[in-house]
């Protein structure tokens, strides 16, 4: 910290989300942003005047030579994360987060969650940290016994589009939600999106919709539900326990004590609590780590073992369904995301994701 504030810096700063977070920091009273990464200078540059941002990169080396900061948010390419993530671990940046998924090879995943252990970077990805209104105190009500012993979970949606790319948030708030691991999977899926899987990709290492069954550690079994074209489900992930159910969901989650006829909805008052900003929330998780030497919510390991039971799914569904137990042994296995979410739309074109370019200069 210098003059009481974090120093942080964006990576990726002129991408779709990249600007977001670079205002989210200008925002905090509790910041200061001491550098923009981006290679897309124009773009870059806008968002640097605007924001009164006085240094800017084309690499993410120049701006750890100059000082290394507190915080750094990477928003770039899946590709990307690794050399990135690394580079931030060797220079000493106390707080790292990054984008999903968290890689495209497990053994790429595994790796960056070793080098941060070993070289004690906080890290954590910002998606499940807010992927549903007041996930965090819906997940300390259930840890605090409100349900009572877990029983069941589902996935009511499914994992429509990608698995990996997309569904990655849903696993890993399984994950946070239930404090279990997958210990198996039985897997399905569904035929690609248009021009979400690159010509001449293995089927193996194909991200598509899926759904199917995952047995977790705590002796229960999530039941992911087949997507429904086009379908939109409001539960994000919901758990059942002896004595209630939870239903993480939007606008806001849903949460029941008792069972039968006795099962009523109940109130806490975290509940009438204001939402805040998804981004700003972020910042203020990524600030809380940094101040109390704890991984953020979300963390990159989360973000790792949903990044396994994605490929396992997937494999599961090319083998005739049949159930796979993780950790798998074999530690090489590739699941290949959208090539705008492992290339950037700078490399792979907005359209291929719908998109006619860079958000408009929205401030």
């Amino acid at each position: 910290m210098s003059n009481g504030k974090y120093q942080v810096a964006v990576v990726g700063a002129a991408g779709t989300w990249g600007r977001f977070y670079t205002r989210a920091y200008a925002e905090n009273p509790d910041c200061e942003i001491v550098g923009l990464v981006d290679r897309a200078r124009e773009r870059r540059d806008q968002i640097a005047e605007r924001y009164g941002v006085r240094k800017v990169y084309d690499e993410l080396d120049d701006l750890l030579a100059a000082g290394v900061p507190d915080i750094v948010s990477i928003v770039v390419p899946v590709s990307q994360n690794y050399p990135c993530i690394s580079a931030c671990a060797a220079a000493g940046v106390r707080v790292v987060s990054f984008e999903k998924p968290i890689s495209h090879e497990l053994h790429e995943a595994d790796e960056i969650i070793r080098i941060c252990r070993e070289r004690s970077p906080l890290l954590g990805c910002s998606q499940a940290g807010w992927a549903t209104p007041h996930m965090p105190e819906v997940v300390e009500w259930v840890r605090q016994g409100n349900i009572g012993r877990l029983t069941g979970a589902a996935i009511p949606g499914g994992l429509p589009t990608e698995v990996s790319g997309g569904g990655c948030v849903q696993i890993a708030s399984l994950r946070i939600l239930t404090g279990m691991d997958v210990e198996w999977v039985e897997g399905y899926t569904l035929p690609a999106e248009p021009g979400y899987v690159a010509e001449g990709t293995l089927a193996e290492e194909s991200d598509l919709p899926a759904y199917g069954r995952l047995g977790l550690s705590g002796g229960i079994v999530c039941e992911i539900v087949e997507p429904e074209p086009g379908g939109r489900v409001a539960t994000f992930v919901s758990a059942e326990g002896e004595e209630g159910q939870v239903f993480l969901a939007r606008p806001q989650p849903v949460l029941i004590q008792g069972q039968g006829a006795a099962a009523s909805p109940v109130h806490p008052d975290f509940l009438d609590r204001s939402v805040p900003n998804a981004f700003a929330y972020t910042i203020e998780r990524l600030i809380r780590a940094h101040r109390t030497g704890t991984e953020p919510f979300s963390s990159g390991d989360d973000f790792r073992h949903s990044l396994e039971v994605a490929m396992a799914l997937v494999r599961s569904a090319c083998s005739g369904h049949k159930r796979i137990t993780l950790p798998f042994a074999d530690r090489s296995h590739k699941l290949y995301p959208h090539p705008y979410r492992l290339r950037g739309g700078d490399l792979a074109g907005w359209r291929s994701i719908g998109y006619d370019g860079p958000p408009a200069m929205e401030f």
